[in-house]
């Protein structure tokens, strides 16, 4: 089985070195770098502080139709919310902004929730820059769940971050290290309400404390040129390790090779990367048995553009090589193609598109979907066979900017997030148990998407941002796509009242969701479902600016006062709110 590995891997390795003479890969730097921002769970971190506008302003550019990949939808427990603003078309090559010495915010909320962020920059000459960055956000209140148990849910989230810039006559150089350290409790339990005694007798991970502690190292070597004829390129390495508290243990490097360059009419494109992945201290998903997990993917990405004023056409494949301890080296291919026509230029712009790829579900990348998942998984990759997506954009009038889609994904062993029980019933014995983490079950599945986006801008000092998506599911062997909802929508504003004064909103909705409990196959009891509210979350904020360096804010969050479950039996905490101030140095 090694031989065979080293045999797979040298000649994947030496087909895509001969194939790079005749294609390469980068995006067409003559042309705008086009993107539309899709709203995310809010991170509490700033890589650089930049200088932004308030109210973005939507440009008569085109913008990039986004890509809404099928994921399970995650929320933090407490966030200190930012809206999500218009994004606005860059240009590659932009003039280097100047750079603040740095910010510092601090803050408290209830629920005992302490908040600092501190930013620093320097410029020690026109080729380079330097930045730091730490936060900590930490709660330390109580939440009731939806049974009236009130538990303890103590959470932190803490980072650090250093990185500096270098820029040359073609290129620049960057570098990050990092640190960030997840930590938080398996505080919730599906099911009515129990003494502490029956939870500490029949419920496996009880108040246990867990943590996902992460330091990376990356640095990119990016060309910087307008040229057609110039060879662009971006050289890149990553590399993390990950400890949990649980003992479990990620080491992972990603080297990335990215090239394109202009030959005659077309654009010449590969992108080619190699991903190595060892996992310690985990529960083998196909023998059972604890141990490590090592993976390799070596992926190879070559593609051909063809572009005219009001059209452009690109066509390619996508190749991975898999690497396993577990199974046998596979090869995968899946097609790519991409068209696009303005028959209207910058008022409507129809798309289309093919493309696949394959899913490394990491150790890291689970945790990261779902915090409260069995801390000893090892799930299988997903396999995205195909996906096909149409629709249009464009704008309506000078301040609106739309994009409406159509996607349908042909996915291949997508896990959905279970309950197990054993023969739990009332009165409590030591035999049963009731897991308050997650197993998972695979299937094979169809899923439509129609998603919709709006920007509008309706002055220079108000702005409206609003995203919707629809999901559809055809399953082969599960009856339900478990704790995923059927749709969600995010609206977003700016509003700024005078120079000083600033308000904002932010409103998520997901629809209704169902969730199982599995039981033993042997056991008397059948396993059954749980039907899981929908999530509505209505955040807003204030901020007032005293003076050139000193800022005030007020944010409230879920201020509409709803209970619900982000996974079951893990309830969100309830109205909550946070007051700060920031001071620029």
């Amino acid at each position: 089985m090694e031989k065979q590995h080293q045999i797979a891997v040298i000649l994947f390795v030496v087909a895509v070195f001969f194939g790079a003479g005749n294609a390469f890969a980068q995006k067409d730097t003559t042309k705008l770098r086009q993107e539309v921002e899709v709203t995310k769970a809010y991170q509490p971190t700033i890589s650089e502080v930049q200088k932004i506008n308030d109210i973005p302003k939507i440009k008569s550019d085109q913008t990039e139709a986004p890509t809404f990949d099928y994921s399970i939808f995650s929320k933090p427990i407490f966030s200190t919310f930012e809206p999500t603003p218009v994004a606005a078309a860059k240009m590659v090559g932009d003039p280097r902004p100047e750079m603040a010495n740095g910010i510092l915010k601090l803050g408290f909320g209830n629920y005992l929730t302490p908040y600092g962020e501190l930013f620093f920059n320097a410029q020690p000459d026109q080729k380079s820059n330097f930045g730091m960055h730490f936060s900590s956000l930490s709660s330390f209140g109580k939440i009731k769940l939806l049974n009236n148990d009130k538990v303890d849910a103590r959470q932190s989230d803490n980072a650090a971050e250093i990185f500096g810039k270098r820029f040359f006559r073609n290129s620049t150089l960057t570098a990050t290290l990092s640190y960030d350290r997840k930590a938080f409790m398996y505080y919730g339990y599906p099911g009515n309400k129990l003494t502490d005694a029956d939870k500490v007798l029949v419920i496996p991970f009880w108040e246990n404390k867990q943590y996902f502690s992460k330091g990376t190292a990356e640095v990119h070597l990016k060309s910087e040129t307008l040229s057609k004829l110039d060879l662009n390129y971006d050289f890149g390495a990553n590399y993390h390790y990950l400890v949990s508290r649980t003992g479990q243990k990620e080491s992972q490097l990603f080297l990335l090779a990215d090239f394109g360059k202009t030959f005659g009419n077309m654009f010449g494109i590969l992108n080619a990367s190699v991903t190595y992945n060892r996992t310690d201290s985990i529960r083998n998903r196909l023998s059972g048995v604890f141990g490590t997990k090592k993976q390799v993917f070596l992926t190879a990405n070559p593609s051909v553009k063809w572009s005219s004023k009001e059209a452009s056409f690109q066509l390619g494949v996508n190749s991975t090589l898999v690497v396993d301890n577990d199974v046998d080296v596979s090869l995968l291919f899946w097609p790519k193609m991409k068209a696009e026509w303005s028959p209207v230029p910058n008022i409507l712009t129809l798309f289309a598109g093919a493309d696949g790829h394959l899913q490394q579900n990491t150790y890291s990348a689970i945790a990261a979907e779902n915090p409260y998942v069995d801390p000893y998984h090892d799930v299988l990759n997903t396999n995205f066979k195909v996906i096909v997506s149409g629709g249009l954009k464009g704008k309506l009038g000078s301040k609106t900017n739309y994009v409406a889609q159509a996607t349908y994904s042909v996915v291949k062993d997508q896990h959905f997030y279970i309950t197990e029980s054993q023969n739990f019933s009332s009165p409590v014995t030591v035999s049963k148990k009731i897991d308050n983490t997650f197993s998972w079950v695979y299937d094979d599945v169809n899923i439509l998407n129609l998603s919709g986006e709006v920007m509008h801008s309706v002055s220079d000092n108000f702005s409206l941002h609003l995203l919707g998506n629809y999901y559809s599911y055809d399953l082969k062997f599960q009856p339900q796509a478990w704790q995923m909802p059927d749709f969600d929508f995010t609206f977003s504003g700016i509003y700024k009242a005078t120079d000083q004064l600033k308000f904002t909103t932010d409103i998520f909705v997901a629809g209704s969701r169902t969730a199982l409990i599995a039981e033993p196959v042997f056991s008397s009891v059948p396993s059954h479902t749980i039907p899981m509210d929908p999530m509505i979350d209505l955040n807003a904020g204030a901020e007032y600016q005293f003076s050139n360096k000193l800022n005030f804010f007020f944010k409230l969050n879920n201020f509409g006062f709803q209970k619900y479950e982000q996974w079951l039996g893990y309830t969100n905490k309830g109205f909550n709110w946070m007051a700060g101030a920031s001071y620029t140095f």
